[in-house]
């Protein structure tokens, strides 16, 4: 379970990394647009495309991202009142349904970023294909995410561990710190 952990991590930082490397262009870019434009007088054309993609992409992987933690803002008012097996069960069926969505995503978004290779992307030149590839790329995120959310749940009730999904998260979370403190103890004993 800790290698499974360890390659959830790295998968998790790559696309982390890239949301930020994104949004930290998103936001020079933007200056640079916004700088020209009123101090210099010259507007660059290919600024608020690029912004556009870095946003897309950035909004897209995010929201993948916030899977494994389980972040997403969602209404909890029915936890009062339905019984708990129920609960479990449409949490279950909601993560089957965002796993299928996210091959949805890479398998369509594929299709569709293949047919938007004839169009160009006004002002800067390439093809809208590299605007419409965040979605299958989005969808690999979301497919690895609910992939580590499937995986700990089998973990769990194979070592007979709660069904609860809420919990899920939270253990996912824990598991991870753990592997992570093993691996700077292991790191500190090898210097």
């Amino acid at each position: 379970m800790n290698t499974v952990t360890k390659f959830f991590d790295a998968v998790y930082w790559f696309f982390m990394t890239i949301c930020k490397l994104f949004f930290i262009a998103m936001v020079g870019i933007t200056a640079i647009v916004v700088f020209n434009r009123y101090v210099i007088k010259s507007s660059l054309v290919w600024g608020e495309p690029v912004v556009l993609m870095c946003m897309v992409y950035m909004s897209l992987c995010s929201a993948a991202l916030a899977i494994r933690k389980d972040t997403h803002i969602r209404m909890q008012v029915i936890d009062y009142f339905a019984p708990k097996q129920f609960i479990r069960f449409v949490r279950g069926a909601a993560h089957v349904t965002i796993f299928t969505f996210g091959l949805f995503m890479i398998v369509y978004g594929w299709q569709f970023s293949m047919l938007a290779k004839r169009n160009l992307m006004t002002g800067v030149g390439i093809t809208s294909m590299w605007l419409y590839l965040s979605c299958p790329f989005a969808g690999i995120a979301v497919v690895l995410m609910e992939i580590e959310r499937f995986i700990n749940f089998y973990y769990r009730v194979a070592h007979g561990q709660t069904l609860d999904m809420e919990t899920l998260a939270v253990q996912s979370q824990q598991m991870a710190e753990q592997a992570k403190q093993e691996l700077a103890t292991q790191k500190g004993e090898n210097s």
